[in-house]
């Protein structure tokens, strides 16, 4: 995504008292009901382009523009979206509470007989470009976390997902952590969420290839009606991220059918590529 990474590096040679005006908010995201952590939630300002995730025990670290009276949304898979208002931040709200929801994907049961297997989504390792993620041209990684990248998918039939595959043509990242997302179609942009589990990629080493998580203990299926599936970026190391990326092939279709947005709030951006990510499937 050379696009951002260009406007990373016009960042970074910003006037150092451009920084200075910005308000750092840390705290911790906790289930409502348990008071437990929530690992890996998502924070961020509607229609502002301003976002982060938490770490495995909840807590973030959230910069904002010195002054912002917005309205900051905190979501995780699983659970209903909560709403600060800009009056309890200014108060020193640094606690969310998040309330667990109901499943939103059903499972099912899956008669092997009736079924054949197939693939959903582009299997191929080369593309026309490399759509790049990354922290090049930056001090900070963690305000780029929450960057989402998917694709339309159109199943003709009932589909009981098997596998998710996602190809990394590059990474120079000791570990990074992407999450699966899936959601309904509205309007050629991605919906409601569907997925009540939380299902993650873990990579290290700087692992480049195919990118597996099997999917069969999560009994998931799709209708047939379109779906978009998406990868977020989660956490990767915080350590010298001045020269760090990833990427993953696109190719150029004649429909727009790839989506990525900056964070978990910000607004969908729609392309006429295709990455390759796909899903080995059983279907009816």
């Amino acid at each position: 995504m050379i696009r951002r990474l260009f406007f990373s590096l016009l960042v970074s040679i910003l006037p150092a008292a451009l920084y200075a005006q910005t308000a750092i908010l840390e705290g911790q995201v906790l289930n409502e009901r348990t008071n437990e952590p929530v690992p890996f939630a998502t924070l961020g300002v509607p229609g502002r382009g301003i976002g982060t995730v938490a770490d495995e025990q909840g807590r973030y670290l959230l910069r904002l523009p010195a002054g912002l009276s917005d309205t900051l949304v905190v979501t995780s898979v699983g659970f209903s979206r909560t709403a600060v208002a800009p009056a309890a931040l200014a108060a020193g709200q640094r606690v969310f509470k998040v309330m667990p929801q109901e499943q939103a994907l059903g499972t099912v049961v899956v008669e092997h007989p009736r079924v054949h297997p197939a693939l959903l989504g582009r299997n191929k390792e080369k593309g026309d470009v490399h759509w790049t993620g990354g922290s090049s041209g930056k001090e900070t990684v963690d305000d780029e976390w929450g960057w989402e990248l998917g694709t339309l998918l159109r199943p003709t039939r009932p589909t009981y997902l098997e596998e998710f595959h996602v190809y990394l043509a590059a990474n120079n990242y000791e570990q990074l952590r992407f999450r699966l997302n899936l959601y309904t179609v509205e309007n050629g942009r991605p919906g409601r969420a569907l997925l009540s589990r939380d299902i993650q990629l873990l990579t290290t080493n700087r692992q480049q290839g195919w990118l597996t998580v099997d999917l069969r203990p999560y009994a998931l299926t799709l209708e047939a009606q379109p779906v978009m599936a998406t990868i977020q970026w989660l956490q990767s190391e915080k350590t010298n991220p001045w020269d760090k990326y990833f990427s993953i092939p696109v190719t150029r279709e004649r429909k727009q059918v790839m989506v990525e947005r900056e964070n978990s709030q910000a607004a969908w951006t729609i392309h006429a590529m295709q990455p390759s990510l796909y899903f080995t499937v059983l279907t009816e």
